[in-house]
């Protein structure tokens, strides 16, 4: 009896530091154009990922669009903040007649980028979260904690908050206040 105890123990003890070493290092990779609109965007969603699950994000802000997406199809993004507009150029497509342009590049992207857009996070420039499908497998509860994002900020709210950034340390801490203020965090 004493031997299937141990034997047991055991077991679960290798279990226990297999699953936190799995977790150990483990960093999602944020990415954004260099734009102060991105910046704040990006620190919330770093902030509301770190607080609510314990995993790292890094944000990484890239000197434009084109940078961003190389990394991206380099597999060293995991997460960007996308814009329709932007998304159309980078298709280098127009949109659909009929259909919204945030509906056309969620479809197009999914397609031909193996990307997920989640709800528009509000602002004026409707700007979304967009995981790799390689992450949003990884990270399932990913696009529900995103998501609730799009439902507190709106056009108003998010442009005060914008002036009051002027720096990456203000974004942090701007997106911090707001969060906790929403009780997100």
């Amino acid at each position: 009896m004493k031997k299937i105890v141990s034997l047991v123990i055991l077991v679960t003890v290798l279990a226990t530091v297999q699953i936190a070493s799995a977790c150990v290092g483990k960093t999602i990779h944020l990415g954004i154009s260099n734009s102060p609109n991105e910046l704040l965007l990006a620190e919330m969603a770093s902030l509301l990922i770190t607080e609510r699950t314990g995993s790292s994000v890094k944000v990484d802000v890239y000197k434009d669009s084109k940078e961003l997406y190389s990394a991206v199809r380099k597999g060293n993004v995991n997460v960007i903040i996308e814009k329709p507009g932007r998304a159309l150029e980078v298709l280098g497509k127009q949109k659909a007649a009929g259909s919204s342009a945030f509906d056309f590049v969620k479809s197009e992207y999914r397609k031909s980028m193996n990307m997920v857009w989640l709800e528009p996070i509000g602002g004026s420039q409707q700007y979304a979260s967009v995981l790799t499908v390689d992450t949003l497998s990884n990270y399932p509860a990913l696009p529900k904690l995103l998501n609730k994002l799009s439902g507190v900020l709106n056009n108003d709210t998010y442009a005060k908050l914008l002036k009051t950034v002027d720096s990456s340390d203000k974004a942090r801490k701007v997106a911090k206040d707001f969060l906790k203020g929403k009780k997100l965090i």
